[in-house]
This record gives C-alpha cells, structure tokens and sequence, in this order.
C-alpha cells in the first residue's frame, strides 16, 4: 500500500487515527455514521472533535488508501472532498440530536463554542488578553479569530508586536490535538469559567479591595479586568462596605444579622448614620433590637480601631454568605 504521507493529492503529512476515524465517518453518510457516533464516550467524541481542528482537506485518492487499510469494499472513483468543517458539523449535528433525546453524551461540550465565544469578546478585553500571552500563543489565538477580526485587534498593537505576531501567523504550523485542549482550557480557565471553588479567592480578593482607598481599589480592579475579566467582575459583585448595609435587601440582612452577635452590631453601629443604624436595627429580632437601641442610647466611649475592626467583621460576613450563594447582595453594590 502507498504510504499517505507521500501523496501529492492534498497533504504532506500522513493522517492521525482519528483523523481517518472523521473520513471514514463522512464517508458513510450522516445517517450511518449518526448511529455510530452514539456509541463512542464523550472523550471519544472531544478527540474528534479536536482533531477536526487541524485536518487537512482529503481527496478520492486519499480516501482509497483509507478504505484500503481498514479493509473496507468501497466504490472506486467515488467524487469525495473531506473538509475538516464537515466532520465538525456532523459531530455537532450528532451531539444536538442526543441532547434533545436526553442522550448521556449531554455533557459533550463542543471545543468550537470556545472560539465563538472569544470572538463574541469586546475588542479591549482581547487587546489586553492576548498582551499578557507569549506571543506564539497570542498569534494562535489571533489566527482563530478570523481575518477580520484579528485585523481589528492587531492595529491596537505597536508596530514591532503587530509586525512579530504576522510573522508568526504565517509561519505557523501544524498544532496537535493535545496543544489546541490546553489553549482551550486556559481560556475558559482565564477569560469564561467563573469556578465556584474560587470563591474562598474571591472573597479573600474583595476584602483587600474593600480595605483600600477607593482609588486605589479602582486601579487595582482595572488592572485584574484587563487580564481576567470574569474573575475581576466575580470579584467586583463582591466589593462591599459597611455602609452599603443600607441598600441590601431586607431578607438578606435579616439572614446576615441572624449570624451577627448583638456586641458586635452595637459595636459597629456606634457612630453610624442614623438612617444605617435604623435599617440594620430593623433586621434584628425583638428582644436583640430592643437591647441593641439601649446600648446606642448610652454609647460607650470605645476605640474607633475596635469600631472599624467590628464593621470589617460584618463585612467579611456579608461576603461569605454571597459566596456561598445564600445572599443576594447584587442591588448594593451596583
């Protein structure tokens, strides 16, 4: 048999495994290949799906040779043009067809929607984004974006760093299936995948932010926007001052102040506006609010560093409970 990476048809480079998996599937027609595609596993389905991203295009003489190495009786001369956009689209033809069935290959999650989504993004959180990559990254990237789009993006870069990442756009070659699942994770991991585990970071994050000058605060939160958005606007939902107990919902302060000792919101409240202490008062459980307004009546003359430590408390409180998704503190900090 001839060897596929010598052929002059189409490729310089002989097929992967699953490569010849995606032709022999196109070869069979949508709906043959539909009930095969049915029984491979999510992981099955991914590494098609991946390798889809770098196959070149197949001709007849090509499929020949594929037919004859898996000792397929297929018609000879038979017109066939394989595109790598052919395979995608029957996969995901597949894969849609499953998820209105309740099929389990549900949780099969198409790598193309993650360059959909990237494409979808504002052009200065790309421009800032692909900054912060090395720069054969940034051109891989840049590459996926479609011409148009990548023109855009590159005029927002020096000329030297426009002018290195072209050169790198052409020179580049074939990527395994194994590099383009890395850059596709980094990117939902940088720029889309909100983890709930990362809430700890967050909190932890909003803390400092709260604890700074407001401008400081600012700087600080532009800068972790222009290199990863989703985890700064996470983090911004969370920014909350003491203060900003006024225009928190009046269920989700109950919640709060259930978790609060009657010292501590004494404590805090000394010195607060009038109209903050009435609200967070009003949270409170009769026999605690009737203590409470007691206390304020008479206020102690206490150190202001044990007031600012008590409304940190209340603060940090407030922070834990939206992170674990049991407040909704959205409407106060907008």
């Amino acid at each position: 048999m001839r060897d596929m990476s010598q052929m002059h048809g189409g490729h310089s480079r002989a097929l992967t495994g699953p490569e010849k998996v995606g032709v022999l599937l196109l070869a069979l027609g949508k709906q043959r290949a539909s009930g095969l595609l049915k029984k491979f596993n999510p992981e099955e389905l991914n590494i098609l799906v991946r390798s889809a991203e770098i196959m070149p295009t197949i001709t007849a003489a090509e499929l020949e040779e594929i037919v004859e190495e898996f000792e397929n009786q297929f018609g000879q001369g038979t017109p066939f043009l394989g595109r790598a956009e052919d395979v995608r689209r029957l996969v995901t033809d597949v894969i849609t067809e499953n998820r209105s069935s309740g099929d389990p290959s549900e949780q099969f999650n198409i790598s193309q929607d993650i360059w959909s989504q990237l494409a979808a993004l504002p052009d200065d959180v790309l421009q800032a984004h692909f900054q912060n990559q090395s720069p054969q990254v940034a051109a891989y990237y840049l590459d996926r974006l479609g011409s148009e789009r990548a023109s855009a993006i590159l005029k927002t870069f020096p000329i030297a760093r426009r002018n290195d990442l072209l050169n790198r756009i052409l020179g580049m070659g074939q990527i395994s299936p194994q590099v383009i699942e890395a850059l596709e994770n980094g990117l939902r991991d940088e720029l889309f995948d909100v983890d709930r585990r990362s809430s700890d970071k967050y909190v932890s994050l909003a803390g400092i932010l709260n604890n700074m000058d407001k401008d400081d605060s600012a700087q600080a939160l532009e800068y972790l926007a222009s290199i990863k958005p989703k985890d700064a606007e996470a983090i911004r939902k969370m920014l909350f001052k003491f203060e900003d107990l006024l225009r928190l919902p009046a269920r989700a302060l109950t919640a709060l102040m259930d978790g609060i000792p009657v010292e501590r919101t004494v404590l805090a409240l000394q010195g607060a506006d009038s109209e903050l202490q009435a609200k967070v008062l009003s949270a409170l459980a009769p026999r605690a609010r009737r203590m409470a307004e007691a206390e304020l009546q008479s206020p102690a003359n206490v150190p202001q560093r044990d007031i600012v430590d008590a409304r940190r408390s209340i603060v940090d409180s407030v922070l834990r409970l939206a992170a674990e998704g049991l407040i909704d503190i959205t409407s106060a900090t907008t």
